[in-house]
């Protein structure tokens, strides 16, 4: 999964961030069970439990949230295929991890995206929603991230001064996802 803690937000949130377009559905539902999926989910959830306790910790402040920018660049409709897993995600994330969602940034929706958002808007609760912030391609961006995250906290390519590597702890690697496309392109 092209997917990676990242540091911190400005309000001492863990900053996870999924580059969710290059997700290649058809290759991850061949590799795992829905079941290895939501269990890859709750690590995640109870990941960022931990790293909040360790953060108030550092801070001296308590922090029980965690903020999530999720990259939809490339994304493709095949991404249907994984709706029912998103929604159970979505459950496990309200009953059992309820208000650990501090911000959540959806950033470059491709053209499809309000299809998506139409179909799985009304399984949001109504005070998760408005944590839910879609920010379209354009120079507002990374205005807008900054606003929440520290430069050196967020990647180069959301207008952060940190240049994600494969060797720096808490990176997003520079794997090139692009190339493993000769399986995807029937995907679509």
């Amino acid at each position: 999964m092209p997917s990676a803690q990242h540091g911190y937000t400005k309000a001492h949130r863990p900053l996870y961030i999924e580059k969710s377009g290059l997700i290649r559905v058809n290759k991850i539902l061949n590799m795992f069970t829905p079941e290895e999926l939501l269990e890859c989910h709750i690590y995640w959830l109870e990941y960022n439990c931990q790293l909040a306790r360790e953060r108030s910790r550092q801070v001296g402040k308590h922090v029980e949230t965690f903020a999530t920018i999720i990259d939809l660049h490339g994304c493709k409709w095949n991404i249907r295929k994984v709706l029912h897993l998103y929604k159970q995600s979505l459950y496990i994330d309200e009953n059992y991890y309820p208000e650990r969602l501090g911000q959540m940034f959806i950033v470059n929706p491709p053209a499809i995206f309000p299809a998506l958002w139409d179909l799985v808007k009304h399984w949001f609760d109504p005070v998760t929603k408005t944590k839910i912030i879609v920010i379209k391609k354009g120079s507002g961006t990374s205005a807008l991230l900054l606003q929440h995250i520290d430069s050196d906290q967020l990647p180069h390519e959301y207008g952060g001064s940190c240049n994600s590597c494969s060797t720096a702890p808490n990176c997003i690697s520079v794997y090139d996802w692009g190339k493993d496309t000769a399986d995807d392109e029937q995907e679509e």
